[in-house]
């Protein structure tokens, strides 16, 4: 897991979706960090291959909102 390598990297603000997407590719554990990541909303960062704004979306359709 290149996160565990370099954590400052995927858990700076700032980062786009598609940097977020990048530096998560090919991770044989990105389905499970992702799920993991929405249903905690206190983590910032990237997680999974989304970034904060990304995953608070992904909760509201999740929510129906």
């Amino acid at each position: 897991m290149p996160c565990r390598s370099d954590p400052d990297a995927w858990h700076a603000d700032g980062v786009r979706g598609s940097g977020a997407r990048a530096l998560c590719a090919g991770c044989s554990y990105l389905e499970a960090c992702r799920l993991f990541a929405v249903e905690r909303p206190e983590l910032w960062g990237v997680w999974g291959g989304t970034t904060r704004m990304e995953r608070e979306s992904l909760r509201r359709r999740a929510r129906g909102s």
